[in-house]
């Protein structure tokens, strides 16, 4: 049981690194958006998830989780970006 929980743990780290690694990312493809609607993306955002849950399907997961999962992740990333325009928002006023 122990060799399984290791195991785990291990792809946890693999996920939060690679998580760690979307964020850069996202931080830089924030850099060219040009107002807030276009960090929020709507359209962008709907057709990532229906990859996402594609994806799991084709992986034998519950496409569900997947999209919760994403969702709360993406949502995350936009409220920093939002964050961001308002503080640059302020600092033009």
């Amino acid at each position: 049981m122990e060799e399984i929980r290791n195991a785990i743990d291990e792809i946890d780290q693999a996920i939060i690194s690679l998580i760690a690694d979307r964020a850069l990312y996202v931080d830089a493809a924030a850099s060219f958006k040009k107002d807030p609607q276009a960090v929020k993306a709507d359209d962008r955002v709907k057709a990532m998830l229906q990859k996402r849950a594609e994806w799991a399907t084709a992986k034998g997961l519950k496409p569900e989780i997947i999209v919760k999962i994403y969702s709360e992740l993406v949502n995350f990333f936009i409220a920093e970006e939002m964050h961001k325009w308002e503080m640059k928002d302020k600092q033009q006023k």
